[in-house]
C-alpha cells in the first residue's frame, strides 16, 4: 500500500490559515517552526473538540510566545544543541486521554541559538527568560519553588565553568537543564517544569535522587509531603540497579497544592518488574491498585513490547537508540497523601505505528470510551497526511499510562 492509498491529502486547518494570514515572523527558523508543527497543533485542537475560541487562543499562544523560545529550527546543522526530548528538536506535542474527553499539551526545552554556539554552553538562560514571559501571560503562575529548586538541581555558573575548564561536557550527549510542559486547559494554561540533574551531580558527585529529596524537603516547610516521600524513598533505596532515578518535576502553582514527580528509568523491561514499581514492592495494594494494573496489563500484552534486560548505560544516561530505551516510570507524590501516584511510560520508537495505534483503539473501545475509539486512528493519519502508518516505526516516542478510581484510566500519547 502506497502512502497516497492510505492518507490522501488533508486539508490545512481553517484556524492555522486564520492566524497565519497576519503572522509576521522576525526570522526564518520561527517560520520554519510554524510551517512544520502549527498544522499539527491546530488539528489536534480541534480533534480534542476545544472551542472554536480557545482553539485561536492556543494558536496565538504558541505563535507569539512559544516559537521565540524553540531555537533554531531542527534540520541539517552540524553541533545543533540537542534537547533530551523525544520529539522534534526541542518540542514534543502530546494528547491526553480520558473518558471525559481529550486535551493537548506541550512539552519544550526553551532554547535559544547561543547553545549551539557555546556561549550558554549547558542552556541555561533561556528557561528562566521564558518563564518570566509565560508569567506576564498567565499571571497565575507561580514562580516561588522553581526559583527555590532551580540552583539544587541544576549547575550554577561556577559549576558550568568547572564543567567546561575540566572537558567534562565533551562526551556528555545531553545538557539539558530545564524544560516546560503546558496544558491546555479551557482557555487557561497548566505548566509543569521538569530539572534534569544529571551535570550537577556530576560536577558535585552528588546522587540524583539525593539531590531531588533534598530539594522536595527543604520546601516543604509544611511536611505535606514528608510521608509520601519517606515511602517513595523506602522502595527507591532498595531498587536493583537497573533503576535510574533521572528527571524531577512540579508543578508551577502554589507550593502547598503542587505535586512533586520522581522520574525513573526501569532498564529491566518486563511485566513483573512494572508490578513491582506499579505497587511499590507490594506495599501499594487495595481495588484501584489491582483495576489500574489489570488495565495496564492488557494495554501491555497489546502493544507488545520486546522483553529482556536493556545493555546497561553509561552514567550518566546518554541519548539512547530505540532499541535500548527503558521503561520510563513517574512517582506522583501530592500534599498528605503516604503514596506516590505512579505512571508507566512505555517507549515506541521501533514499534510498527499501525499496530501501536490499533492496540490503543482496541483500549479504547474496550474501556468503553466509543468517541475515542472511532476517530482515533484517522486523527492519527491526518497529522501526518505523508505517512504511512502501517510503514512508519517512528512517529510516536511514548506512550503512558496512570489510573485512578476518580477519573479512571489516563493515556498520554507522546508525538515524535
Amino acid at each position: 500500500m502506497d502512502n497516497k492509498s492510505e492518507t490522501p491529502p488533508v486539508p490545512v486547518p481553517r484556524t492555522y490559515e486564520t492566524v497565519s494570514k497576519y503572522l509576521m515572523f522576525p526570522n526564518i527558523d520561527e517560520k520554519e517552526w510554524w510551517v512544520a508543527t502549527g498544522p499539527q497543533f491546530s488539528k489536534m485542537l480541534a480533534d480534542a473538540k476545544y472551542d472554536i475560541h480557545h482553539q485561536f487562543e492556543y494558536l496565538q499562544l504558541y505563535a507569539s510566545h512559544i516559537l521565540p523560545f524553540l531555537g533554531p529550527f531542527p534540520k541539517s546543522r552540524p553541533d545543533l544543541y540537542l534537547c533530551v526530548l523525544g520529539g522534534l528538536g526541542s518540542l514534543e506535542f502530546s494528547q491526553n486521554f480520558t473518558e471525559a474527553g481529550a486535551t493537548v499539551r506541550m512539552t519544550f526545552e526553551p532554547t535559544s541559538y547561543t547553545a549551539s554556539t557555546g556561549e550558554d554552553v549547558c542552556n541555561r538562560g533561556t528557561s528562566d527568560e521564558f518563564l518570566r514571559r509565560l508569567k506576564r501571560v498567565s499571571p497565575k503562575i507561580d514562580l516561588g519553588l522553581y526559583h527555590e529548586i532551580l540552583n539544587k538541581l541544576t549547575v550554577t555558573d561556577t559549576e558550568e565553568r568547572l564543567l567546561v575548564e575540566r572537558d567534562m561536557l565533551a562526551g556528555q550527549e545531553v545538557r539539558t537543564q530545564t524544560m516546560v510542559a503546558l496544558d491546555m486547559k479551557n482557555g487557561g494554561i497548566g505548566a509543569k517544569i521538569y530539572f534534569v540533574p544529571i551535570l550537577k551531580g556530576i560536577i558535585t558527585g552528588t546522587p540524583t535522587w539525593t539531590m531531588m529529596q533534598n530539594a522536595v524537603r527543604s520546601v516543604d516547610r509544611d511536611g505535606l509531603f514528608t510521608e509520601g516521600l519517606a515511602n517513595t524513598a523506602a522502595y527507591l533505596d532498595n531498587a536493583p540497579d537497573t533503576v535510574y532515578q533521572d528527571m524531577f518535576s512540579f508543578d508551577l502553582v502554589e507550593p502547598t497544592e503542587t505535586r512533586f514527580k520522581i522520574y525513573l528509568s526501569e532498564f529491566q523491561i518486563d511485566f513483573d518488574r512494572i508490578t513491582d514499581i506499579w505497587t511499590l514492592g507490594g506495599k501499594i495494594q487495595g481495588e484501584e491498585t489491582d483495576q489500574g494494573l489489570a488495565l495496564l496489563k492488557e494495554l501491555w500484552d497489546s502493544l507488545d513490547i520486546p522483553v529482556g534486560t536493556r545493555p546497561p548505560p553509561n552514567k550518566p544516561v546518554p541519548v539512547l537508540p530505540p532499541d535500548r530505551l527503558p521503561i520510563v516510570v513517574n512517582l506522583e507524590i501530592t500534599p498528605n497523601s503516604s503514596w506516590p501516584q505512579p505512571k508507566m511510560y512505555f517507549a515506541l520508537p521501533g514499534l510498527n505505528c499501525l499496530a501501536v495505534a490499533t492496540a490503543v483503539e482496541t483500549a479504547f473501545r474496550n474501556w468503553g470510551w466509543g468517541d475515542h475509539a472511532s476517530s482515533f486512528i484517522d486523527n492519527l493519519r491526518s497529522y501526518k497526511p505523508g505517512v504511512n502508518l502501517a510503514e512508519n516505526t517512528n512517529m510516536f516516542s511514548w506512550l503512558s499510562f496512570s489510573y485512578t478510581s476518580k477519573t479512571g484510566p489516563y493515556v498520554t500519547l507522546y508525538h515524535h
